[in-house]
């Protein structure tokens, strides 16, 4: 299906190729939180049968949709297909009053790189939440709200972990075992750019840059036995956690949904963890939110028990995370804020490396080491 570059031209083509069939749409809606693809919200020109009439899009390109220079492999969009259609076995994770899964996937056409998922109304993802509803004074009961929300998180991510190392779900680890390039992809974001942010930041990080050496030959060491490696999200943080737009503790049952499996892959376990828990953090950091404190230690509490070498490493990744992401996100802060945010990073990054827990006593993190 030939395309052009504009969204114009995606939309008009997806139109085209889904006229005739159940799934051909009346209007495209562009829904934000996405970078790598065409996404949006799809109106159905007739319900679908138990009355579905609204849709999620989701159009690939052998590029990032935001930065059409950045390059990316097909192969990721029948990755993501083909595991959610394993992970509809993985059954959602009920911690009242939070329901706690992966979106229906309705169709997939491989020839276009185009699927239609379920929508899940009034959704928000976490990040966009928490910057809505959590600025500001909290009261108390969003303590026990943010608690119970991120143990229900904490929870589901435990339960895929062990899920997913069931015999009977082999077929996941072979299917994700494939997406070398965004395993590659992932390990130079977050490792490999830690030797350039030695010139972005030289006078915090200059004199650390042989122990950052050891840390991008760790991470780099790390993936090279494959046996040694275990299938993860390999993007969960606050961007792919959906959940309704409401007040928390408003409703009876709340759906959340993990989306966004793209870069789901066989890897290192902790930088699950590791990526959510740094992404809450920095909106503490940047935006003074407590609530992300909150579910950060309902979180860890809900994934549960794991020895001091795995947290460890969960730190590692978080202050890997902050330096080589956080420290740089566009329209979060003033360069000087980012080098506050760099400054963190390194510290829980260092201290993590030498596995000084009584570096995090007191700290925001504390509760991983405790």
């Amino acid at each position: 299906m030939p395309i052009g570059d504009s969204t114009e031209d995606i939309k008009d083509a997806v139109r085209k190729e889904l006229e005739g069939t159940e799934y051909a749409v009346s209007s495209l809606t562009p829904l934000s939180g996405g970078t790598a693809n065409f996404i949006y919200l799809a109106k159905l020109h007739r319900p679908l049968s138990g009355g579905v009439s609204k849709v999620v899009l989701k159009h690939g390109e052998a590029y990032v949709a935001l930065h059409p220079d950045f390059k990316l492999e097909m192969v990721r969009c029948n990755i993501e297909e083909e595991g959610l259609r394993l992970l509809a076995k993985f059954p959602p994770v009920i911690s009242s009053p939070y329901v706690v899964g992966t979106p229906k996937l309705y169709h997939f056409n491989p020839q276009t790189s185009t699927q239609i998922q379920e929508y899940l109304p009034n959704a928000i993802n976490l990040k966009d939440y928490a910057l809505k509803n959590f600025q500001g004074p909290t009261v108390a009961a969003t303590e026990s709200q943010c608690l119970q929300l991120g143990q229900s998180l904490g929870r589901w991510l435990r339960e895929f972990h062990i899920w997913s190392d069931q015999p009977d779900n082999q077929s996941l680890r072979n299917l994700f075992v494939k997406n070398t390039a965004m395993r590659n992809i992932k390990k130079a974001i977050n490792y490999d750019q830690l030797l350039g942010r030695l010139g972005m930041f030289p006078a915090i990080l200059q004199e650390h840059e042989e122990t950052l050496q050891q840390i991008v030959a760790m991470a780099t060491a790390e993936l090279g036995d494959e046996s040694k490696l275990s299938v993860i999200h390999g993007d969960f943080w606050t961007g792919n956690i959906l959940i309704p737009n409401t007040a928390l503790g408003s409703s009876q049952i709340v759906p959340v949904r993990v989306i966004d499996w793209e870069m789901a892959q066989v890897g290192v376990r902790a930088e699950d963890l590791g990526q959510v828990i740094a992404e809450l953090w920095q909106l503490k950091l940047y935006k003074n939110i407590d609530a992300t404190l909150w579910i950060i230690q309902g979180f860890v509490s809900g994934y549960g028990k794991v020895d001091s070498d795995f947290m460890f490493r969960v730190l590692i990744h978080v202050g890997a995370h902050l330096l080589c992401i956080g420290s740089t996100t566009p329209g979060w802060g003033t360069p000087e804020e980012g080098q506050e945010i760099a400054k963190a990073g390194r510290d829980v990054l260092l201290n993590a490396w030498k596995k000084d827990a009584g570096a995090f006593q007191g700290h925001d993190l504390q509760q991983l080491v405790g």
